[in-house]
């Protein structure tokens, strides 16, 4: 009898390509525990996932009076096409800040930046995150948030 002529990858190779896996993995999931964003991770940093979204109006911790309408730009990009962009507001206990403004029905576009004003839901102060989500053609999401406060 003869030995078997397949050759298999020594224990120290698969060692090795598990042992790259898990550097990439921890690597890409680092950029979720830095900063203001909560949507952050390895299929928002890698566009893999979903569209990306960036919010770029208003900048973190901007101010405004209780009553007082926000404007919120927001870049947003998918190869698959962007079909909806939900603009919201939540207090940190989870209650409405902003009445939620949904577009829908877009042309479909690779990539475009949207403009919308929120109207306050209520008269209430204190810190609230704004949420832009984006939803591309495949039923993808991705997101971007930023804290302002109601003052």
């Amino acid at each position: 009898m003869s030995a078997n002529p397949t050759s298999r990858p020594s224990p120290r190779g698969r060692s090795v390509r598990l042992r790259l896996a898990a550097a990439l993995l921890v690597a890409g999931s680092l950029p979720a525990c830095t900063g203001d964003n909560l949507f952050t991770g390895i299929g928002a940093v890698a566009g893999l996932l979903g569209p990306e979204v960036q919010i770029t109006v208003p900048q973190a911790n901007f101010s405004l009076a209780v009553g007082d309408s926000l404007t919120v730009t927001a870049n947003v990009a998918a190869p698959e096409g962007v079909t909806t962009v939900t603009f919201s507001g939540l207090f940190s206990g989870g209650s409405a800040a902003f009445t939620q403004v949904v577009v829908s029905n877009l042309p479909s576009p690779a990539d475009t930046t949207i403009t919308r004003r929120l109207g306050q839901a209520g008269a209430t102060t204190g810190t609230v995150r704004v949420i832009v989500e984006a939803t591309d053609a495949l039923g993808d999401r991705g997101a971007d948030t930023v804290s302002v406060s109601i003052q």
